[in-house]
């Protein structure tokens, strides 16, 4: 069987592993009354029943692929500069902030409708967290107006997108600082897996594939994947059968763009028969 081809040629400083970010810093008392909607039925006394640290939680994980994506497409902005953009080079930016429009849409969408109602079922939250939102949703429209109209320089988009990374990544820090530590005092790890499994049922192929490309600075190691399915308690085979071609697919779609943005050479034409949502 011919070995499949390196998942990039990009320097591997462009992917920023989980582990670069340090550690969650809790911001609260999770265990302050506050917080409880019904302190005798609902105690937030759970934090302990969870094993592994916060940082390697699926939740923060797939904020890092968030950080590593925007990141990296910064480096791409700065690379580019203010030079007159070819058409290729339109193209694949337009290509991935498609992909990570898609992304970040399913990514809020999974919150506000199946994460944060079953948290505010024992949690009063704090308004920030369930509000903040909107205002990325409109920062991100602004930038994805530009990507699609007349986009003649890397230059022209560069403002927009730093004011929509600035706050994203402020607002993901609070919901690693505030909502992480909470949902883990007032629910056990077999009450939030069904919610996991849902979203991750919820979400597109490629986009999902991202969360595992970014697990580590190879861009998605076996080694990586399969850490953390043991941590989840996922059987071996469904990094065969779906975690690894996931995987394959977000390079496909997403990744080659900031490779040949970066190579400043056009990307390979799509593979014969692949869908490149």
């Amino acid at each position: 069987e011919t070995p499949p081809p390196p998942m990039t040629q990009a320097p591997k400083s462009y992917i920023a592993p989980p582990g670069s970010y340090g550690k969650i810093k809790i911001s609260i008392e999770p265990t302050d009354t506050k917080y409880a909607k019904d302190l005798a039925t609902y105690p937030p006394d759970k934090s302990g029943l969870w094993t592994a640290p916060m940082e390697t939680d699926g939740w923060f994980l797939e904020h890092c692929n968030i950080r590593s994506e925007c990141t990296k497409m910064a480096d791409v902005l700065d690379k580019l500069g203010t030079k007159t953009l070819e058409e290729w080079e339109i193209e694949s930016l337009r290509s991935w902030f498609a992909n990570h429009n898609l992304h970040i849409h399913e990514h809020h969408m999974h919150e506000d409708n199946i994460f944060t109602p079953f948290m505010q079922t024992r949690i009063n939250l704090p308004e920030k967290l369930t509000t903040d939102h909107v205002q990325l949703v409109a920062l991100l429209k602004a930038v994805m107006t530009i990507v699609e109209g007349q986009l003649a320089s890397a230059s022209v988009l560069r403002p927009a997108f730093e004011e929509y990374q600035k706050m994203l990544f402020t607002h993901l820090k609070e919901e690693e600082e505030i909502g992480l530590p909470l949902l883990r005092a007032y629910f056990a790890p077999e009450e939030v897996a069904p919610k996991t499994q849902e979203i991750i049922n919820q979400t597109a192929p490629h986009i999902l594939g991202g969360f595992f490309y970014h697990l580590d600075a190879e861009g998605g190691s076996k080694g990586a994947i399969n850490q953390f399915m043991a941590q989840e308690g996922i059987p071996f085979f469904v990094y065969y059968i779906a975690f690894s071609p996931m995987r394959q697919k977000y390079f496909d779609t997403t990744q080659v763009h900031i490779d040949a943005l970066l190579a400043g050479k056009p990307p390979p034409a799509p593979k014969k028969g692949c869908l490149c949502l």
